[in-house]
């Protein structure tokens, strides 16, 4: 009889099933195409040290207290460009210095736990830093590892995140260095910030990331093998690096009332990122596919796509937040033409229809999320309601502009759509938004950025809901109900920002269904379709309901209405526009 394997990989422990621990990939993570990651095991290990530093209960908000064990405090091209020791590059657990916590007395708490809560819950939805199994082999400088720990300190359950922030600003402020890695670090710094609505120390941060990135020219397609010393994992984290800022700075403009995109408006030609499970196995990362070829893709048969060259989903967020900014620049011009307009909403349509089948669902058979390709979808969603809800008759009241949880949208004349069209599509968006709220309840690996588009998909349904007839009202109050579940998961990571987006969307939610619990209509007697036929959705066929009798014959109507929402219908139900083409 095989004994079992005495080591499993993560993923395995996170499922609780047996693992067959094959190096370098177990089996079910290769055939899931996920990072295997092997976490040294503690059987037989010695405790915690004695000299582990304790965290003092009076001592809050002090200064970081440097580890026993030196490391570099400074990154030059040099450092980077040093080689990997791929041998010695090990997740190791360590019990260095954090510092003081009023929360914690006389609890250990070392950095190896918070890193490991900063690659679990933040790092999928912005993977840019090398995998988990490369971060203590990479070397980063002090204020990076910082800003790591004060990230993975968010999703710790005794620890306050406030303990690390005066000492996470202190050592982004007063570092001089121009690198990479401080561009990761700002960028990281800023992403956060956001997420505690903190929108100027989150915008102060992302530009000075801006600045040094342009300095040095990551926008360059040379630049990343310059800079990685030749080590493709690094090279990887570099060009993600990039992306990331032009991914960010399009959502941040997405809530500003002037668009300024700093890095649309220079001439970038960076390759695109790998898979991720291609990313968190070093060995396997492809030659990475550029732009331009991705573009030219769909003048390809299929074909003549070698697998190797089949394009990431990472590749697919980039598409997705491009046109993202093309539906922000538009919306800032005063007047817009018929051409540009239908461009645009060609391009949103044209997204769907061209992906590959299998980036067409966000998770995978074993319920895995694919972080990049659910972003995308969101992305993609996100800019069609910014680009019909301006020109519709749907008027959410949006909430006070100062308030950066969710963008505005002028209102804006229709060069060829009419505005019924606009309705539709607005509506439908969120629908479809909402919709993968669904296949993802658990909250874990989100990206702050999500917010602003719950938050607007929330408005659009409530618009909705009073413009349609009463009795889909429900169906729309659903969708509101679902926003706001996904929201009160957010704010339970330290999210100000969630808090904020949540308690607005409640407030404005709250006139509307309020009056509509309380009116009659809401215990109205709403009916499933007594319309007979083989296909008509009301002769379910199971049970006691035979075909050819609607669902009527076996309910009573007041039970129906009880149990059974009714559909969105009248008078924007896509399916009896002709032609019309859904996101």
């Amino acid at each position: 009889m095989l004994r079992p394997a005495p080591l499993a990989c993560t993923e395995c422990r996170k499922h609780h099933i047996k693992c067959d621990a094959e190096k370098p990939s177990c089996s079910r993570c290769k055939d899931a195409h996920l990072a295997c990651v092997y976490l040294p095991s503690r059987r037989g290990g010695r405790r915690k040290p004695a000299n582990t530093h304790r965290l003092d209960h009076s001592a809050n908000r002090e200064s970081v207290v440097e580890p026993q064990t030196p490391k570099p405090t400074s990154t030059s091209i040099d450092t980077i460009s040093r080689p990997f020791d791929h041998g010695s590059i090990r997740y190791e657990q360590q019990s260095p210095t954090i510092p003081p916590s009023d929360d914690l007395n006389g609890v250990f708490v070392p950095d190896s736990r918070l890193v490991l809560l900063y690659y679990t819950n933040f790092h999928s939805g912005h993977p840019i830093l090398v995998p988990p199994t490369l971060y203590e082999g990479r070397q980063y400088p002090s204020y990076l590892q910082q800003v790591v720990k004060f990230i993975g300190s968010h999703y710790s359950l005794v620890l306050s995140n406030d303990t690390f922030y005066e000492a996470t600003a202190v050592e982004l402020s007063t570092s001089l260095e121009r690198t990479p890695c401080m561009v990761q670090a700002l960028l990281l710094y800023s992403i956060i910030m956001y997420a505690r609505n903190q929108s100027s120390q989150a915008d102060h941060a992302f530009s000075r990331a801006v600045d040094i990135a342009l300095e040095l020219g990551m926008y360059r397609k040379d630049f990343a093998n310059t800079f990685s010393g030749s080590q493709e994992p690094e090279a990887e984290s570099l060009r993600r690096t990039w992306w990331e800022l032009f991914f960010t700075e399009v959502y941040m403009a997405s809530l500003q009332q002037k668009v300024n995109l700093r890095c649309g408006n220079v001439p970038y030609d960076v390759a695109l990122p790998c898979e991720d499970a291609s990313y968190a196995s070093p060995d396997s990362i492809p030659p990475p596919p550029t732009l331009a070829a991705f573009r030219m893709r769909i003048f390809m048969d299929d074909d003549q796509e070698a697998p190797l060259f089949r394009y990431s989903s990472y590749s697919y967020r980039i598409e997705a937040v491009r046109i993202l900014a093309r539906v922000l620049v538009l919306n800032s011009l005063p007047e817009t033409h018929n051409d540009h307009l239908q461009a645009l909403v060609n391009a949103l349509v044209s997204w769907v229809n061209h992906l590959p089948r299998d980036k067409v669902d966000v998770v995978d058979k074993y319920g895995n999320v694919d972080e990049m390709l659910f972003q995308a979808h969101i992305t993609i969603h996100y800019a069609a309601m910014l680009l019909h809800l301006p020109r519709s008759n749907l008027r959410p009241k949006f909430p006070n502009t100062e308030l950066r949880i969710c963008p505005g949208t002028p209102f804006r004349l229709s060069p060829s759509l009419t505005r019924h069209v606009h309705d539709v599509k607005a509506t439908e968006s969120s629908k479809q938004l909402s919709n993968l709220l669904f296949v993802r309840p658990n909250a874990q690996g989100y990206s702050p950025f999500i917010v602003c588009s719950l938050v607007l998909c929330g408005m659009v349904q409530l618009a909705t809901s009073e413009s349609h007839s009463s009795d889909c009202f429900d169906h729309h109050c659903n969708r509101v109900v679902l926003v706001l579940g996904c929201l009160k998961l957010l704010k339970k990571k330290s999210w100000s920002l969630a808090q904020e987006a949540h308690r607005y969307l409640r407030q404005a939610a709250t006139q509307t269904i309020t009056s509509w619990v309380d009116s009659p209509s809401s215990q109205g007697s709403n009916t499933l379709p007594t319309t007979t036929g083989p296909d008509h959705p009301g002769n379910l066929g199971f049970g006691g309901l035979s075909p050819g009798a609607s669902a009527n014959d076996l309910f009573s109507p007041r039970l129906l209405s009880a149990y059974i929402d009714p559909t969105c219908n009248d008078p924007f139900l896509i399916n009896r526009v002709p032609g019309f083409d859904t996101l």
